[in-house]
């Protein structure tokens, strides 16, 4: 069967439009319109193929470039459609875009826009590799997306609802956008044949930003950065962003074949030559936008490059651009900052603080953005510059930001360079809780002038814990083993100022004894244990007087006397920590339980706690406390700890109270005692 050419042409039309339609058929029918930003571009280049084998021979190139924290892909697949009406039993054939590569963008930014953060966008690369048999005709490439955001300034926008049964009403009434995904974004492009050309590749865009942020009312200019591979000709247009639809007889960005790309329709005041009005323009040779933009919001222009060879138009690539217009009267204006006196007493060399706003982090004002003066001849385009005088004294800093714009900032500071201030001290690695002496060995001679303040700052994991503002500093230090920061800064009377730092390891000194008094009856031994702090690693230990101990060298002698005495331990461990304690050593006649019948709880430090005296007693099993009534008001079950005349949190009442306790003596026996005693105030 023979078909007419327009035949043929209803069969490529319908067959595209099917093609699309299952890509697009993952959109419900109430399709959400993102409110971020994205943009796409598709271009190709021409590979080589030979010896008859099925190599591809183009490589197509797909960008998007989108706000941070959104997809490259949000609804549809990753897919390349190619038509081929050479073929005419398989004229459409599908590529999977294959991912590249991605990074972050910081997009274009008037200088004079300050926001609290830059703008973030991601931009995705993506490749597929295509053979196509030798073209009679042209190939058209295209990918689809979504979507364009429904706030642009100067574009209609469809309606959230599309009924595919019941298409909504002509162009008049309905924008050219509506469609399964009315703002779907197409990047499309014709491949010529090859009785055109026998090789091609299309124009590259090589600028990473697609999104301009600019204030109003400001002039800007975006340089449109394009090549050729192939070193054809190349202009720069104004175009009509392209969608896609199922709706016939729309006006298309295709105008030599089938009505799937509609142009969307501008409104009052836009249109496809002056796409953001009459106040920006678009240089044909050069790429140059330039211009400003008279009101707020968020605007779409599209460029169009046709390539042409020898007089013949090739083919052409489209890109689409955000201009995102703030109110800049509305926003703080940029700031110049820097300290209000900047110093380097050490030598000659300086490295300037930069506090001003904005400053973005991956930014590149290609050194317009500051001006730096350093008093001495010299200056700099850079954000943080570093300088070197020649000579010491003091120096005019002056810092302009955005100079030359009308919102620039101007700031001063002094700088001194007096290169004859040395901060240092010295220390020995302590133990804790001892004190730990740092002396301040800071000098300062020639211009630079007297030494007249110094400031310690002691720093634990980047947390300050302690300070001083001694010349020279003594600390105590809690936490052992720990490695803590001092860093010591010191001033003179010229305002030079110089610091220094070091690392200061901390030891574990011995351990107090547990306790400093006990009482035992005769003929009990006493066990006694030091702690030097280190496992008694290599520990030395010295007990005095020796009378009566099993060993006065080790940690844990044993005692077998009968008289009173106060015994002194001298410690020091494996790390040098020395330590020296001392336990007060009383015998009664025991063993027995010994309480007293009076205390008086009012808080002059006398007699303030009724608590049992245990002698011989190797465990004490209960000491409780009753009221006159039986009411329980105190027990415990360890030695010395005592009872301290309230009940609930309130002062009990004066009276007699019953008392009971019980133990076991270091012979194994149980001694039991109850009595009487009597509170007093």
């Amino acid at each position: 069967m023979h078909l007419t050419f327009r035949q043929k042409k209803l069969f490529f039309l319908v067959a595209i439009l099917i093609s699309h339609f299952s890509v697009l058929s993952q959109v419900p029918p109430y399709c959400t319109y993102p409110s971020y930003l994205k943009t796409t571009t598709l271009t190709y280049i021409s590979l080589p193929s030979s010896g008859g084998t099925l190599l591809p021979n183009f490589r197509f190139l797909y960008t998007v470039t989108t706000e941070c924290g959104t997809n490259a892909f949000d609804y549809g697949s990753e897919v390349l459609t190619l038509v081929n009406p050479t073929n005419q039993s398989n004229p459409i054939k599908s590529y999977g875009l294959i991912k590249d590569s991605d990074i972050n963008v910081t997009g274009v930014i008037d200088p004079c826009l300050n926001l609290l953060s830059p703008p973030c966008y991601h931009k995705y690369y993506y490749h597929a590799d295509v053979y196509v048999n030798l073209m009679t005709v042209n190939l058209t490439a295209s990918v689809t997306n979504c979507c364009r955001p429904r706030n642009i300034a100067n574009l209609l926008i469809t309606p959230d609802y599309v009924d595919y049964q019941n298409p909504p009403p002509p162009p008049a009434e309905c924008p050219s956008s509506c469609g399964p995904i009315g703002n779907a974004i197409v990047s499309w492009l014709r491949i010529p044949h090859v009785a055109l050309v026998s090789a091609n590749s299309s124009p590259q865009f090589n600028s990473l930003d697609t999104i301009i942020n600019v204030c109003k009312n400001n002039p800007f200019s975006y340089q449109v950065g394009a090549s050729d591979p192939d070193g054809d000709s190349m202009a720069y247009h104004f175009s009509a962003p392209c969608s896609i639809t199922l709706l016939p007889h729309v006006p298309s960005c295709d105008h030599q074949s089938f009505t799937l790309f509609p142009k969307l329709y501008f409104r009052d005041g836009f249109s496809e030559q002056q796409p953001v009005g009459s106040s920006v323009s678009l240089d044909p040779f050069t790429g140059l936008i330039s211009g400003s933009m008279p009101d707020t919001g968020v605007y779409l222009i599209t460029v169009n490059i046709p390539e042409y060879r020898n007089g013949v138009t090739l083919d052409s690539v489209t890109q689409d651009y955000y201009i995102h217009v703030y109110d800049c009267s509305l926003l703080p204006r940029p700031k110049a900052s820097i300290p209000d006196s900047i110093n380097n007493c050490n030598d000659f060399t300086i490295q300037f603080p930069n506090n001003s706003t904005p400053i973005y982090a991956d930014v590149n004002w290609n050194n317009t953005a500051f001006l730096w003066n350093f008093g001495d001849g010299d200056s700099s385009g850079q954000v943080y510059p570093q300088h070197t005088y020649s000579d010491s004294g003091t120096f005019n800093l002056r810092l302009i930001i955005f100079p030359g714009l009308y919102c620039a900032d101007t700031t001063y500071s002094k700088v001194l360079v007096y290169p004859s201030l040395h901060s240092d001290f010295t220390h020995v690695d302590s133990c804790s809780d001892q004190p730990a002496e740092f002396l301040n060995e800071s000098t300062a001679t020639g211009l630079a002038g007297k030494i007249d303040y110094s400031k310690w700052l002691v720093l634990k994991k980047n947390t300050a814990i302690d300070s001083s503002n001694m010349f020279n500093a003594n600390f105590i230090f809690h936490m052992a083993p720990e490695t803590y920061l001092v860093i010591l800064t010191v001033g003179t009377e010229k305002g030079c100022i110089s610091s220094d730092s070091q690392y200061v390891n901390i030891r574990k000194s011995p351990y107090p004894l547990d306790s400093h008094d006990t009482i035992l009856a005769r003929g009990a031994s006493l066990q006694l244990s030091a702690n030097d702090g280190n496992y008694n690693y290599y520990g030395q230990f010295n007990w005095w007087p020796p009378e009566g101990l099993s060993d006065p060298t080790i940690a844990d002698p044993v005692l077998n006397t009968t008289m009173d005495n106060t015994y002194y331990v001298s410690m020091q461990n494996n790390f040098g920590c020395k330590l020296q304690d001392s336990i007060r050593v009383k015998y009664y006649t025991g063993p027995e339980i010994y309480v007293p019948n009076a205390f008086t709880p009012n808080g002059d430090g006398k007699n303030d706690i009724f608590r049992p005296i245990p002698v011989g007693i190797s465990t004490m099993q209960y000491f409780k406390v009753f009221s006159r009534y039986g009411q329980l008001v105190f027990q415990t079950s360890k030695p010395f700890n005592g009872w301290d005349g309230n009940i609930g949190g309130k002062p009990a009442p004066e009276g007699t109270y019953v008392w009971e306790a019980a133990g076991v003596d270091y012979q194994g026996r149980t001694i039991a005692k109850k009595g009487t005693v009597i509170l007093t105030r």
